[in-house]
């Protein structure tokens, strides 16, 4: 950054050394903090969820009631953040000894993580993190006592913001709480950048190399667009695995052009049509109410029994889900409304079978897809006369009253 003013004829230059404040840190740390909900999320479990400053800078929640809290640090500059007497380790320790004392955070189920985006080292975290028992706790918080204590019981020399921290942490009366918290400390940190160490979790997806760039950007960028929508709603900043699974299958499918449900049905017999013409279903009786041909009929339950198969060895495979069924039919009804809409305004003075017949033939000519991914006609087709069998949706403009009177003798 350059600043200059005029003296006289000369003109003074001043340049600014950006590496001499704090500023790039800070901005690298928030920024880091969402980008981290994506390396949880992928080593994540079913029922987990993963938050931002909800009670620590990230969270992962466990379905039996258990958290790991996450505190990051960043480190752009040569600072080391878990030297010693690093004010970002102690500032930790005594943050997560009062989130405990108050309640916040439960010592018994909590795993506590220390996470830097650096290759840096400390000899406490080192010692902290090699513990596996109550007995090393306890070697453990005497040995790094001696770091800060003479043996007299002083505290040495150490900066003056730092000394809050190691006192409160080094107390006779806290000891009980601390070895709570180094018994359940993990210390990580990245071996190469932090964005390198993130992309190559994600590389271990399984996605097609051809289709991952695209795939991790858009997820990075969900995340960011997710995180921001709660924050502006005043809410928890949470993602669910399930949400992210579901939001990576959707790019998935979406950069995967190859990708396809693959169709189990055939069409069905002969035998089979008149079994259900037999049945006297709701949605062969709304198709009669607008006047279609037996032709239309028989396409109808084509298209209603392969859609019926499809949808049933699609849900059993998990090739797609009941929310992404939901939500398809969500958007069937929608399109339905839609088109209803335009023919009553377009053929006002039709004939309501005339009138019926349009909405019908409107819907089976509009495209809509399921997850992004293109679904067959026939299945499109059917999941309206599945909706209409229900009398969730109707032709004729009146579908609702005419069934209702003659449904004592159709079968829903």
């Amino acid at each position: 950054m350059f600043w200059s003013r005029d003296m006289g004829n000369k003109k003074v230059v001043k340049k600014t050394n950006i590496s001499n404040t704090h500023v790039p840190d800070k901005v690298y740390a928030y920024m880091i903090q969402s980008h981290h909900m994506l390396y949880e999320l992928l080593n994540c479990e079913k029922g987990d969820s993963v938050s931002v400053e909800v009670f620590d800078d990230v969270g992962v929640e466990h379905p039996d009631g258990s958290r790991d809290a996450i505190q990051l640090k960043s480190a752009l500059s040569n600072r080391n953040p878990v030297s010693n007497k690093a004010i970002d380790l102690w500032k930790t320790m005594y943050n997560w000894m009062l989130s405990a004392e108050t309640g916040e955070l439960d010592p018994e189920n909590t795993k506590y993580i220390l996470f830097i985006n650096v290759n840096k080292k400390g000899t406490i975290v080192d010692k902290f993190h090699s513990v596996k028992s109550t007995e090393e706790a306890i070697d453990a918080w005497n040995k790094t006592k001696e770091i800060f204590y003479d043996e007299e019981g002083k505290l040495k020399e150490i900066g003056e913001e730092c000394r809050k921290y190691v006192e409160y942490f080094y107390k006779d009366e806290k000891k009980d709480l601390a070895l709570k918290i180094i018994e359940k400390f993990k210390y990580k940190k990245c071996i190469e950048d932090y964005t390198i160490t993130v992309r190559n979790e994600f590389n271990k997806s399984g996605i097609p190399k051809d289709i991952i760039n695209p795939i991790y950007v858009g997820i990075i960028g969900w995340i960011d667009i997710k995180v921001t929508k709660m924050v502006e709603a005043g809410q928890p900043i949470a993602i669910s695995l399930e949400d992210y699974q579901k939001q990576l299958r959707a790019l998935y499918r979406e950069y995967n052009q190859k990708h396809s449900l693959m169709t189990y049905s055939v069409e069905p017999s002969n035998q089979e049509i008149e079994q259900e013409f037999q049945k006297k279903r709701v949605y062969i009786e709304q198709l009669d109410i607008i006047d279609c041909d037996y032709t239309e009929k028989v396409e109808a339950i084509n298209d209603y029994l392969r859609a019926a198969i499809d949808r049933a060895t699609w849900a059993e495979n998990g090739d797609i889900s009941m929310q992404s069924i939901q939500t398809y039919e969500s958007n069937l009804k929608r399109t339905w409304k839609l088109q209803k809409r335009i023919v009553m305004l377009e053929k006002k003075n039709e004939s309501s079978e005339d009138q019926g017949k349009m909405i019908y033939y409107k819907c089976q000519d509009k495209n809509v897809e399921m997850d992004s991914v293109y679904v067959p006609d026939f299945f499109k087709n059917g999941c309206y006369h599945a909706l209409a069998n229900n009398l969730e949706i109707g032709w004729h403009p009146q579908y609702s009253e005419l069934i209702k009177e003659e449904s004592d003798s159709w079968e829903i």
